[in-house]
């Protein structure tokens, strides 16, 4: 069931939307509020998890890591199982996103490695460990994932992030990586409750985080929202495509456009994209289906996959 929001939470959202990390005066003074009732409101938002959580998108691939998805059926599992299985991978590989998922397939995770054989490695071990359970799997290799802000919120405009791009590495020292580990689950921690974890002074940490934004080690700031709360259904589209470059860059500026598309991702092997899709109602992804389909020729073949959970993310799984 949706959540209840009025005019001044939208507004509070879509501020977030735009600048997670936005300090509380400038969130009131931007909605138009006492800084009392934007902290309060906000604080709300999240106690009541319409808002999941501000996070720093942290470029893995600025690091040299590459990302790789694992597609799982399992034979037939219970939910103990299951649970054992999502735990295990989150908290043993470098797990960038495990959940459940219906359609051809019951789960995936994604998982940073420093190489495809790295990851053959890893993968092997997973799938070992798991041989009763698992029935089939597929993999993928991530190129680029496009991250687009909540359209149906109130912004008329499109905003876009881009994660794993191929670019020159970034060498982190250990206190950067201490001070990515003390922000990775909440973009919004204070300079001092950071120094505090890492032993040095407010304006040092201050420093050495805006160095990685510059450096584009942290790329943005994000906010996540509920989409059950915000009366919307969670599925993915994975599309296989011929090979046509321009007529793919026209896909991907529709997605980049629509309200309802809020990640694309780049994909190589037996798909060639992945359409993350936030929408009222299976009716309506039905429409958008047709619209992609009927606008872009190079789409060859589809999967819809419904979003049934989050079992854990991370972006900086480094233990």
């Amino acid at each position: 069931m949706a959540y209840k929001l009025d005019i001044k939470d939208m507004r509070i959202l879509n501020e977030l939307d735009s600048n997670a990390d936005i300090v509380i005066n400038r969130l009131a003074k931007n909605v138009k509020v006492s800084q009392q009732v934007a902290d309060y409101r906000m604080k709300n938002l999240m106690k009541d998890k319409v808002i999941l959580s501000t996070l720093p998108l942290i470029d893995m691939g600025k690091l040299g890591y590459s990302l790789f998805r694992t597609h799982i059926r399992f034979k037939s599992i219970s939910e103990e199982k299951r649970k054992k299985f999502e735990d295990h991978v989150f908290k043993n590989y470098m797990c960038f996103y495990i959940g459940a998922i219906g359609g051809k397939w019951d789960s995936y995770f994604d998982i940073f490695a420093k190489s495809p054989s790295e990851f053959q490695e890893k993968l092997s071990e997973i799938v070992s460990m798991f041989k009763e359970e698992i029935q089939e799997y597929e993999t993928l290799t991530i190129i680029r994932i496009h991250v687009f802000n909540y359209k149906y919120l109130m912004n008329k405009y499109s905003t876009e992030i881009i994660l794993n791009e191929l670019g020159n590495e970034e060498r982190i020292d250990e206190i950067d990586s201490k001070i990515l580990l003390a922000i990775k689950t909440d973009s919004r921690t204070p300079y001092l409750r950071i120094a505090d974890k890492v032993g040095l002074t407010r304006n040092a940490v201050k420093e050495r985080l805006i160095k990685l934004h510059k450096r584009k080690v942290i790329v943005s700031d994000r906010l996540f929202l509920n989409p059950e709360l915000m009366g919307k259904e969670s599925y993915k589209l994975l599309f296989k495509l011929k090979g046509d470059e321009e007529q793919k860059k026209k896909l991907l500026d529709f997605a980049r456009h629509n309200k309802s598309i809020i990640y694309a991702l780049e994909l190589m092997g037996s798909y060639q994209l992945d359409l993350e899709i936030e929408i009222e109602n299976r009716k309506e992804l039905q429409k958008l289906l047709i619209e992609l389909r009927n606008k872009f020729p190079i789409i060859e073949d589809y999967e819809i996959l419904s979003l049934f959970y989050d079992s854990g993310s991370d972006f900086y799984p480094i233990r």
